[in-house]
């Protein structure tokens, strides 16, 4: 039998995130913020933005996810990472945790300076996703998930 979380459990889940995540960004050369969402646009966690500007990009990165998965529609699998690159800087959104037919994913988003190095924020984000895994997934979720096939150039599909 699996009890569900209270409210408390629930913030002090996303706190730990939270501090995952801005241990990742002091890791990434060049990072900024970083922010884990469901596939479907809502924050789970975040670190160096305001709680308005992480709901923001919490939507924006499942439109990025959205648009990338519409150039490859009529193909197979999925799609596993996407960078965007700005005059200013990078943004980067893979699919983090384990997924199904009933659950939306989640998604691991870091924004970085120009500095940054996209292979080292990707090698970085890969071993935070790897590392973390089942508990990217919401608990309510749980039921029914299975894993993804291993990930290709170590990189996680964000959906097949």
């Amino acid at each position: 039998m699996h009890a569900e979380p209270t409210d408390l459990d629930t913030a002090k889940a996303q706190e730990e995130l939270a501090k995952l995540l801005e241990a990742l960004v002091r890791q990434i050369p060049g990072a900024q913020w970083a922010l884990l969402s469901t596939g479907d646009g809502l924050k789970l966690a975040f670190c160096n933005r305001s709680v308005d500007d992480a709901d923001d990009a919490a939507a924006a990165c499942t439109g990025i996810r959205s648009a990338a998965r519409q150039l490859f529609k009529e193909r197979p699998g999925g799609v596993r990472q996407v960078a965007v690159e700005h005059d200013e800087g990078f943004c980067f959104v893979m699919g983090a945790g384990l997924v199904d037919e009933k659950a939306v994913g989640t998604l691991l988003t870091v924004v970085a300076g120009r500095d940054a190095d996209p292979g080292q924020a990707g090698h970085h984000m890969v071993r935070f996703v790897t590392g973390l895994d089942e508990q990217l997934v919401v608990a309510a979720r749980r039921n029914g998930i299975r894993r993804l096939g291993a990930p290709r150039n170590g990189i996680r599909q964000l959906e097949q």
